[in-house]
């Protein structure tokens, strides 16, 4: 295996002399010096043959025949009874096409979530599927082949799962963007006296499958245990690992194992969920005309208030990333919708991109993803507004504001 792939000396000083926006450019050079270390020039190629009409299945059933390091060799796509050699652009498409067939809602492996059902979390029905870890396993084996080759999913998972892949801890906060409306309710439990209205809620939450629901323990003796205002943060924190990982762990534990069979499990350990994302599903094209014409402001702003005029010649002058970055930031995607920003969804329904003033310049801006709102101080300058945004976009990821 890889020795860890770290950055060097150098390039820190580099880091710290062009800034964070350098930072995870820095650690795509790391990431793609260790892949074509994996390369192997004898390697034999993967030639994989599918039938347009049935791509999954076909695809499976060669991914089952060969091993982790077997598919680390070139792959060569044919569709079959189709003309066309394969010089990337075939695996390119193949790609595109094996993407939207994992969260195919026929397969009932993943389920749309998040602001506009802009990305996907493993479906917990799924476990009935017959073969579903295999299929979950093969479906990690199609995300680390992506990496190890370089090419680009279409589907954006939860970034629950990719913390997982990563082997980054899962928090309460992670719901938000998974479940925003069960997350505000759960934020209720933590801000407010919950022996004062008597929930008379117990340590179980409800299961539904199939239109049949069943109550399941939190932990054991949970029927009996008693929601108060001293054990509410641990029935917050307990429900929200059932509901992101112990309720589908088996199939997370399949996508990671397929993986890991292809890619390098040192190779990854410096991304954050979000850059991972970025990694596999690339940068999104974002219209800044768009964004702007489907933008809200509240509070005191306006159009033509000076800040805002500073924030959009920002954001024209930003590159691609920065801007995917910011929009993850607010909207908890990096993925701009089918229809563009006019059909944005909130946590309610649909809901445009929204600018808040808040009065106190002492402070970072913040965001509510669940409603897609940036909470923006009136800074005094457009340097000081540049460089608040960034330590926000690239620091503040995690945190999670609601209304």
């Amino acid at each position: 295996a890889l020795a860890r792939q770290e950055v060097s000396v150098e390039e820190e000083k580099a880091l710290a002399r062009q800034g964070v926006d350098a930072y995870f450019k820095t650690k795509l050079l790391a990431l793609n010096r260790a892949l074509r270390k994996l390369h192997r020039a004898d390697s034999k190629p993967v030639r994989l043959e599918v039938d347009r009409n049935d791509v999954f299945r076909d695809s499976f059933r060669a991914f089952s025949r060969l091993t982790g390091e077997q598919l680390r060799g070139p792959l060569h796509v044919k569709f079959r009874k189709e003309d066309g050699r394969d010089d990337g652009g075939l695996t390119r498409h193949w790609f595109l096409l094996i993407s939207r067939e994992i969260v195919n809602p026929e397969y009932a492996m993943f389920s749309p979530v998040g602001n506009g059902n802009t990305s996907y979390q493993v479906h917990a029905a799924s476990k009935h599927q017959a073969h579903h870890l295999d299929y979950f396993r093969f479906i990690g084996r199609v995300l680390g082949k992506a990496i190890f080759d370089g090419f680009l999913m279409e589907a954006h998972l939860a970034s629950t799962i990719y913390k997982y892949l990563l082997g980054l801890e899962i928090a309460r906060c992670d719901m938000a963007s998974v479940d925003a409306v069960y997350f505000k309710n759960l934020q209720w439990i933590l801000e407010n006296d919950v022996e004062a209205v008597d929930l008379d809620m117990y340590f179980v939450v409800d299961s539904e499958e199939f239109g049949s629901v069943t109550q399941m323990e939190l932990k054991e003796g949970g029927a009996s245990l008693r929601l108060t205002n001293d054990n509410k943060e641990e029935f917050v924190d307990l429900a929200c690992r059932r509901r992101l990982v112990d309720s589908i762990k088996p199939q997370l534990d399949g996508l990671k194992e397929g993986f890991y069979e292809v890619m390098d499990p040192t190779v990854l350990r410096s991304f954050s969920e979000a850059e991972l994302e970025l990694v596999l599903c690339g940068l999104p094209v974002i219209d800044i005309d768009d964004w702007r014409n489907h933008c809200d402001y509240r509070a005191g702003y306006t159009a033509d208030n000076e800040v805002i005029v500073w924030f959009w010649e920002l954001i024209t002058d930003w590159d691609q990333e920065m801007r995917a970055r910011l929009l993850q930031f607010v909207t908890g995607t990096s993925k701009v919708p089918m229809g563009g920003f006019a059909n944005l969804y909130g946590a309610t329904g649909p809901k445009r991109f929204q600018i808040i003033r808040v009065y106190n310049t002492d402070r970072l801006p913040q965001a509510n993803t669940c409603f897609n709102e940036l909470l923006l101080p009136p800074y005094y300058s457009k340097e000081r507004l540049a460089d608040c945004l960034t330590i926000s976009i690239y620091d503040g990821g995690d945190v999670f504001a609601l209304r």
